[in-house]
């Protein structure tokens, strides 16, 4: 059975975006096969792609979002979801009156990490160094909870 982990953020087109990609690059070979990583927006339009700030960021660290198209938050990805990771405590709080079943599996990406109780600031319409800053953010707490990540995928697959 398939794990399922879902990040969030607004648009689906800088942070969440990046997130995928990177989660998807950390995970590893052995895990591949257990491991589903999507990403969707809670005030997005479907269908656009990274913003170029994003895809030029992540490809300066080997993770490539070019092909990334956005979707739009619903309830059947809620469902399907074994993890939610959102960016900011306003996509949690989106999450939940969207789902309010889906509590115990949703997180700020920062306190799943155990590192703090902070948002992913939104680089979107900002200059390079922001998207930066967002994308080694977000690198940093997905770093710290992977371990805890793949613990959750080897327990759904005993």
């Amino acid at each position: 059975m398939k794990f399922s982990v879902l990040l969030v953020c607004t648009g689906n087109t800088c942070r969440s975006a990046m997130a995928e990609g990177i989660l998807k690059s950390m995970i590893p070979r052995k895990y591949e096969d257990d491991v589903i990583v999507v990403s969707a927006g809670t005030a997005n339009l479907p269908g656009m792609p990274a913003t170029p700030l994003a895809r030029e960021v992540a490809a300066d660290h080997d993770v490539d979002i070019d092909g990334h198209v956005s979707s739009g938050l619903s309830s059947w990805e809620l469902d399907l979801a074994d993890l939610i990771l959102a960016m900011a405590q306003e996509h949690v709080t989106a999450i939940l009156e969207m789902d309010a079943g889906a509590a115990e599996r949703t997180f700020l990406l920062s306190e799943f990490a155990e590192q703090a109780s902070e948002d992913v600031p939104d680089p979107i319409g900002g200059r390079p160094e922001d998207y930066e800053a967002a994308f080694e953010m977000i690198e940093g707490y997905l770093e710290e909870a992977l371990p805890k990540i793949l613990e959750m995928v080897g327990e759904a697959n005993q």
